[in-house]
């Protein structure tokens, strides 16, 4: 059955307002192929976690779709606000919009917005993908995440790379990975080690000297950066990777190996894969989820997979 509505909940701060002309183009296709939709704009920080719940708490159609256009961000946050509704089992659609996209990489949906459109207007069904829900016991918080939530290294990384004078330039240029990479430079030389303690089935793991702790949801982190390649967003798994502490030489030797897709191999990388899992971290260390920042505070967290509703085929 094809789709009879789009609910379209769009954020014109996406991809540092990049996102205004590819909202253009979607909606002037829409309305050369009478495609019937609402449109609702995303103001302010949190806002599309309101209009998601509105969407899904007034919404009785049983053909109606929920269009995302937007980041990354976006996404999470349009998926965690029909989570709290009753109607959570409502596809979601995707059209890629941000600086990183990489939910759209690691689900095999086009970076074009029209041909990401074209995947959308070709489903006649729902395809399920895997999320993440997180529990962060240190604050009682809970929530989801479509890609990765970081601790350490790309956390510190988000955060440098935020605040950032030449984030807003870069990403109108379409270059808002070499944002990341400039942050990323820049916090490989200041952040120190951190202990983390792992619990995969039953098994406690304890690294003394970490550096960087993510756990993803498919390969995909820090705009295209393919942190664990195995990763698949369809096998009701999360896996988790764990860098120790490198000196300068090994680094940049293992960000070699990493462009390679050969880093796992490494005996200073450590990679878990379950349905659930566990970590903590005692010390004030920086977070990240979906690249939102999370602030710096010690962690307690517990993952799981949950299934989603999109709409698109790949």
């Amino acid at each position: 059955m094809a789709a009879g509505f789009y609910y379209i909940i769009f954020n014109p701060a996406a991809g540092a307002g990049t996102a205004v002309d590819t909202f253009k183009k979607i909606q002037a296709r829409l309305d050369d192929l009478h495609i019937a939709y609402e449109i609702k704009v995303s103001r302010y920080s949190g806002h599309t976690i309101q209009l998601a719940k509105q969407i899904g708490g007034f919404n009785h159609r049983d053909d109606a779709v929920m269009l995302v256009i937007g980041g990354d961000g976006t996404l999470n946050q349009a998926i965690t606000g029909l989570h709290q509704t009753e109607h959570a089992d409502m596809p979601v659609a995707y059209i890629p919009a941000g600086s990183g996209n990489d939910f759209a990489r690691g689900v095999g949906l086009s970076q074009d917005p029209l041909k990401a459109l074209d995947q959308v207007l070709a489903a006649d069904h729902p395809t399920v993908i895997d999320i993440g829900h997180y529990t962060e016991k240190t604050r009682g918080e809970a929530g989801y995440f479509v890609n990765n939530i970081g601790v350490g290294f790309d956390a510190a990384a988000v955060a440098a790379t935020n605040r950032s004078r030449f984030k807003t330039i870069l990403n109108r240029m379409h270059l808002g990975s070499l944002a990341y990479i400039v942050g990323v430079i820049g916090v490989f030389f200041s952040r120190k080690p951190f202990p983390v303690a792992i619990y995969v089935g039953g098994k406690r793991t304890y690294i003394q000297q970490a550096f960087l702790v993510t756990t993803t949801n498919h390969p995909y982190f820090g705009g295209g950066v393919r942190i664990l390649p195995g990763a698949d967003p369809r096998d009701g798994k999360l896996d988790l990777i764990v860098v120790e502490h490198l000196n300068t030489p090994y680094f940049l030797f293992l960000c070699l190996q990493l462009l390679l897709g050969r880093h796992t191999r490494y005996k200073r990388v450590h990679v878990f894969e379950s349905p659930r899992i566990e970590l903590e971290t005692p010390s004030l260390e920086f977070g990240q989820m979906d690249g939102e920042e999370l602030g710096s505070r010690p962690y307690e967290l517990s993952f799981h997979v949950e299934k989603q509703n999109f709409w698109f085929v790949v």
